[in-house]
């Protein structure tokens, strides 16, 4: 499936085909002694992502 993981700058990463685990990435992002997280090799600090969400719901939102 396809994601895009939506910061708080403006900008966004696009994951192709990725394989999304939401447990061990929820969990991750409730870690507080984890900072940084790798999505689809960048390594970013976890608290400027806004959302994580499936492609087709973003170009919906985009079309409206």
């Amino acid at each position: 499936m396809d994601y895009q993981v939506q910061l708080n700058n403006g900008q966004a990463i696009n994951l192709t085909n990725a394989e999304f685990d939401t447990s061990a990435f929820t969990a991750t992002l409730n870690d507080q002694k984890i900072n940084f997280v790798n999505i689809g090799g960048a390594i970013i600090n976890k608290h400027i992502i806004v959302s994580v969400l499936p492609t087709s719901a973003t170009e919906t939102e985009t079309q409206a």
